[in-house]
């Protein structure tokens, strides 16, 4: 059985799953932790990644880490170590920008991290990505499913078992988006291409137009598909500079698809806040944190 979207395109609803895994980084006295996400597990072709971070023991102080945009949703739990019960918990939107989380000696972090174009269908209020895109909605109120997930957070379980429980409750819930295997095409292509296809190439190949193609990101995804494409640039484009130290900047922006170093330049400054000079030399050290919003932020 095919899902069909064009004279040209066949979708099997036998999903693989995407090799996308957006960048993540180390940071001194932070321990990200991630939780098995092996085939058989209910979020398997949904998810990106489950993981969990805390400050190292002996950090008496509160650090912010920065949260990059990826072009994802993400289930994110705040808990208190002491108790190991979850106390707050959020669907993020995507973000267009850099922004941070503020983290305290005793206090944890969850993040299931949906993949790009996955999860629109679990907000209460408005089924569209775009109406949470830069802010958070709280599970308590805001979540389809949330009878069933605050239960999970309350119960005295390890960490992992409550995150495969609240997995099944997401996995139920995003079987009903009714356009996840066209936006699922759309993002794979993207995300295949670097971020070097146009919408109209993407119109194209569906059999629909482009305008439409524009509506399907804003409702899915929460961003336009060109300014998608750009966080999928950055994102491979940070993870080449990372990998080749002593290649010039501009061959590696001109191999990620810019076309030439300032071009690269002005879209990490608009995303990241900072030039692709100054993340290869310092990462995120020398940020101004005091400029940066709070990535669980509820209007």
């Amino acid at each position: 059985m095919s899902f069909v979207i064009s004279n040209k395109q066949y979708l099997a609803p036998t999903e693989e799953r995407i090799q996308y895994e957006p960048v993540m980084f180390n940071f001194n006295g932070v321990a990200v932790s991630k939780l098995d996400l092996a085939f058989g597990h209910p979020l398997y072709t949904v998810a990106i990644d489950i993981f969990y971070i805390t400050l190292e023991e002996g950090v008496n102080e509160t650090k912010c880490i920065p949260i990059i945009p990826d072009g994802c949703m993400a289930f994110v739990f705040k808990g208190n170590k002491v108790n190991d019960e979850p106390s707050e918990g959020y669907l993020c939107g995507t973000i267009d920008e850099i922004k941070k989380i503020s983290l305290s000696p005793d206090e944890y972090y969850v993040f299931i991290r949906l993949m790009p174009g996955t999860g629109y269908s679990l907000i209460k209020s408005v089924k569209s990505a775009a109406s949470i895109a830069n802010t958070a909605v709280p599970v308590r109120g805001g979540i389809v499913g949330e009878e069933q997930i605050l239960p999970v957070l309350e119960r005295d379980i390890p960490l992992a078992e409550r995150a495969g429980l609240i997995s099944k409750v997401v996995r139920v819930n995003l079987q009903k988006e009714p356009e996840r295997y066209i936006i699922k095409y759309c993002t794979e292509r993207i995300f295949q291409t670097q971020g070097n296809v146009k919408v109209e190439d993407l119109a194209a190949e569906t059999g629909f137009t482009s305008r439409h193609i524009g509506k399907l990101f804003e409702r899915c995804v929460g961003v336009s598909p060109k300014l998608y494409s750009q966080i999928i640039k950055l994102q491979t484009s940070m993870v080449k500079i990372l990998e080749r130290k002593e290649e010039k900047l501009v061959e590696i922006a001109v191999d990620c698809g810019f076309f030439d170093h300032a071009h690269m330049n002005r879209m990490y400054k608009k995303l990241i806040g900072i030039s692709s000079g100054e993340f290869r030399k310092t990462l995120f050290s020398n940020l101004d944190y005091t400029l940066i919003d709070e990535y669980i932020s509820v209007k």
